[in-house]
């Protein structure tokens, strides 16, 4: 009895709700909504110079939350083929020393994560142009630029001794939040690897062949581990202890080395990103990563195979238009036959809608490392209540001057059922009470 009991109930609120889920109506200004969406998109103002609230929400992604609250790392564990050597603030000589002695440990590939820009000491210069030469298995950086010519590179000063290179640029690291990063990039008729890829192809031919082949113009980082003052998910070695010979002796042997920059203070914020890892989901204020742990990270995924599979466009925008329609359909009926609970109604259906589609995000980007893409939707639900009115303006028109047929009408309306009821009221008085002429004789 209990599930006749349920199924009957469940049947009464989908029929509650699908009442007017064919309308012609309906349909329409669930279109609306998205012409109005195309429209604002069309529009070059920066709102978010208006709209401070907006602004702080610019840099927010759902799927932070699977990062900063939900553990989803915690239990990650070291990836012991790459060892990350701080360079801390050596200069250019002891730079070139620190290379040699990393290399008498037979690494497999070395990535240097720090660019040379111009010419500084000239004896200094010289001993680290000397370890460059001499180190044929080193991947240096470059910085690249995008302007309206394309990507282009800036001159490292050891480009001459430096055979194998890749650009250490990460796609919004001047705006906000490191999310995405281009494997390769256009420069001139070549393609241009990045650091990452340029280390992979090094290292697991392989991988790098799989990764090319997946033809992505961008791949979204698949965060898995950091290092800070509680977590080292990367095994850190220090200059000094690598100079003074203080490392087991096969802790590099065939590996990759990252030599880059780490600083251990929580408040230096030098050379570090945003991450979605930040303990700060939303209005993030201190970065948290340092650049050289990003591409650690990056690499980590790239051998792994452990891509996030992003959903396509055309998969959010049908999501968008059918969870839209359904939402459409139960503003509607609201609208127009209990106009007294349409906003009431209206926004706790907004506000559970945001809160399940988040979860659902954010649940399947945790468990399936599959991202879906909901903001078309949420944009969608949080805009259906104003198009409403709009669109009824518009059919009553259309009804006025063209005889279109429409649902919508002016008696769900209290304001216009109080108007009509005064006017019919007056009308009333103005006959019942006319004065009469009698004719006296």
């Amino acid at each position: 009895m209990l599930h006749k009991h349920i199924a009957r109930h469940t049947k009464k609120y989908v029929k509650h709700i699908t009442k007017y889920l064919y309308e012609r109506d309906t349909f329409f200004a669930t279109i609306a909504v998205f012409v109005f969406l195309i429209v604002l998109g069309m529009i070059p103002i920066n709102f978010y110079v208006l709209n401070p609230m907006k602004l702080a929400l610019k840099d927010f992604d759902f799927n932070d939350i699977a990062y900063a609250k939900l553990e989803k790392t915690a239990d990650v564990p070291v990836d012991k083929r790459i060892v990350v050597v701080n360079t801390g603030h050596l200069d250019r000589a002891e730079l070139g020393f620190l290379i040699e002695k990393v290399s008498g440990y037979n690494p497999k590939v070395i990535g240097l994560d720090i660019f040379f820009a111009g010419t500084r000491e000239p004896d200094k210069d010289s001993i680290l142009r000397e370890a460059l030469k001499k180190t044929k298995n080193l991947v240096g950086v470059s910085v690249g630029a995008w302007d309206k010519h394309g990507f282009t590179i800036e001159k490292n000063n050891f480009d001459s001794v430096i055979t194998k290179r890749g650009y250490a640029n990460l796609i919004g690291e001047e705006i906000g939040t490191i999310r995405y990063y281009s494997p390769f990039e256009k420069v001139g008729d070549e393609k241009y690897p990045q650091i990452t890829t340029a280390i992979i192809k090094e290292f697991d031919h392989e991988a790098y062949e799989k990764l090319e082949k997946r033809h992505k113009e961008q791949e979204f980082i698949n965060y898995k581990r950091r290092v800070n003052n509680d977590v080292k998910q990367y095994q850190i070695i220090e200059s000094e202890d690598m100079m003074a010979d203080n490392v087991d002796s096969n802790l590099l042997k065939n590996k990759i080395v990252l030599l880059g920059y780490i600083n251990h203070d929580h408040n230096d914020v030098e050379d570090k990103k945003f991450t979605p890892m930040n303990d700060k989901f939303a209005g993030k204020a201190i970065p948290d990563m340092n650049g050289i742990i990003v591409q650690a990270n990056i690499i980590s995924m790239v051998l792994d195979q452990d891509y996030i599979h992003k959903t396509p466009k055309w998969v959010a925008w049908l999501m968008a238009i059918v969870i839209g329609w359904i939402h459409m359909s139960l503003f509607i009926r609201y609208y127009l036959e209990s106009h007294i609970w349409f906003h009431l109604v209206a926004k706790l259906a907004q506000l559970f809608s945001v809160i399940f589609f988040a979860y659902v995000g954010i649940f399947a980007f945790d468990k399936f490392e599959v991202k879906l893409d909901m903001k078309y939707t949420l944009y969608v639900i949080a805009l259906a209540v104003d198009v409403i009115y709009f669109y009824e303006a518009f059919v009553g028109w259309l009804h006025r001057k063209f005889g279109y047929q429409t649902i919508f009408g002016h008696h769900h309306n209290p304001l216009e059922h109080e108007k009509h009821h005064t006017n019919d009221h007056n009308k009333h008085e103005t006959t019942t009470h006319e004065p009469t002429t009698h004719e006296h004789h």
